[in-house]
Order: C-alpha cells, then sequence, then structure tokens
C-alpha cells in the first residue's frame, strides 16, 4: 500500500509554488496569474477527473470506455491544432482521425496481443488510452507546425519540384520527413534516459503501490513503445492525409 500523503500533505504541497512565483516576480516574467490559474485549473480538472474515474471504473462499461476515449480524441485533437496556431487551416478532422485511428489500432494490439485481455476493463483502459493519446496530441501539435511552417518557407523550392514534374505528395516528401522526425525525437529522447536519468511515472506509480519492480519495468517499457507507435503512426496518417487532400498554398 503507498503511504498517504493526506489532507495537510497535499495543502503543503503547493508551497512549493512559490519558488515559481518568486522566479516569476523577481525577474519580471509576468507569469504570476498564468501560474495561479494554470495550476488552479490543474487540480480542479484532476479532482474532477478522479471523480468520474471512481464511477467509470465501477461501470465498466465498454460502450462507455469507446466514448470517454473518442472524446479524449476530441479534446486531444483541439489542443494540437491550437498549440500549433492552426485555426482555420481545416485539418481539425485529419488530426482526429489520425490519432483515434493509431491509438485504437495500438490499444487494441496491447490489449489482445501484450497484456492478453480480451475485454478492456475500463480500470486499464482509459489510463492507458490516456497515457497514449496525450502523447499523440502534444507530438502531433509538434508535427502539424513543423509541416505547415516548413512550407510556407519552402513555397519557392516546392513550386520547383512541381514544375519539373513531381506531383503534389512527392514535391512534400522532405517536409513530411521533417516534420516526422521532429514529432519522434521527444519520444526518441525520452526513452533514452529512462532507467538511467529518471524513473517514469507510471513505473514509479506502480512501485509505490506495491506492484513487483520487474512488473512495473514489464508495463512501462510496453507503454513507452506503444506511445512510439501511436506518435509515428498518427502523425504519418496526418501528414499523408493533409498532403493529398489539401491545396496547402490556399492557406498562406
Amino acid at each position: 500500500m503507498v503511504k498517504s500523503i493526506g489532507i495537510y500533505g497535499f495543502i503543503a504541497s503547493y508551497f512549493l509554488l512559490l519558488a515559481v512565483l518568486t522566479i516569476s516576480y523577481k525577474e519580471r516574467l509576468k507569469l504570476e496569474k498564468d501560474i495561479l490559474i494554470s495550476f488552479a485549473r490543474m487540480s480542479l480538472q484532476l479532482f474532477a477527473a478522479g471523480f468520474v474515474l471512481i464511477y467509470l471504473f465501477k461501470l465498466d462499461n465498454i460502450i462507455v470506455n469507446v466514448v470517454v476515449f473518442t472524446v479524449m480524441v476530441g479534446f486531444a485533437s483541439n489542443i494540437s491544432i491550437s498549440r500549433a496556431k492552426l485555426k482555420g487551416k481545416g485539418i481539425g478532422l485529419f488530426v482526429f482521425l489520425s490519432i483515434f485511428v493509431s491509438a485504437l489500432v495500438v490499444l487494441v494490439f496491447v490489449f489482445v496481443g501484450i497484456i492478453r485481455m480480451n475485454y478492456p476493463h475500463a480500470r486499464y483502459f482509459i489510463p492507458l488510452a490516456g497515457m497514449i493519446i496525450g502523447n499523440s496530441m502534444n507530438s502531433t501539435a509538434i508535427a502539424a507546425e513543423r509541416f505547415f511552417s516548413k512550407i510556407k518557407d519552402n513555397k519557392p523550392a516546392i513550386e520547383d519540384l512541381l514544375c519539373i514534374g513531381a506531383n503534389w505528395d512527392e514535391a512534400l516528401a522532405f517536409v513530411r520527413r521533417d516534420s516526422l522526425k521532429a514529432a519522434l525525437l521527444p519520444s526518441l529522447t525520452s526513452a533514452s534516459g529512462m532507467g538511467i536519468v529518471f524513473l517514469p511515472g507510471m513505473m514509479t506509480g506502480q512501485i509505490l503501490s506495491g506492484v513487483n519492480p520487474k512488473e512495473a519495468v514489464f508495463y512501462q517499457i510496453m507503454i513507452v513503445i506503444a506511445i512510439a507507435s501511436v506518435v509515428s503512426l498518427s502523425n504519418y496518417i496526418m501528414v499523408k492525409m493533409v498532403s493529398k487532400k489539401l491545396n496547402l498554398f490556399d492557406s498562406f
């Protein structure tokens, strides 16, 4: 059993924010308001999520799980587009479909082929889906921003390729490669430091809750590989769909 922090320990943890607020004030970063709002919002969201998860775990209904999964993907795709500052570019559906399809395929493989659990119990499905979708969200924001900025910066080169006979898909090949590398790099960097530089959150949480460290390692390696797979698949699908379906030059 994990040792309880308790209400006083929980309240005391907020005192650590004084360091963040002090640095912001002293260096005139003018982020004090943003810091307070961000952490207040985080706290409220996590408390709400905790209460909802208690209900979902008790319900443990596959249809509800799929609905929750779809909602999570919807929020993730909207956040990705917002972070990449691509509102109005018309790629919202592509981002949603790329994350939804890739995450669902990988999760099915994880449950059937790795965990060997025929029924996706909410206690397993929702946390694993959250980790996978969250990482895909971050990488998609990076890939989408890089994809469109690269096109904008290399418009003459792309036009030259089109003039010498390359089709639209071929002309954007170097843009896709750069975007996919940018999306995958954070996952590779994180994976390289695990076990030496830091112990990842999932593994740490399982060990604190009393799980055998060996089993915690198995789960952590599995989820890291699953995340890398979804990151690669979702961004590959996204950039391919955007390349083929949109007249990107009309966007700039």
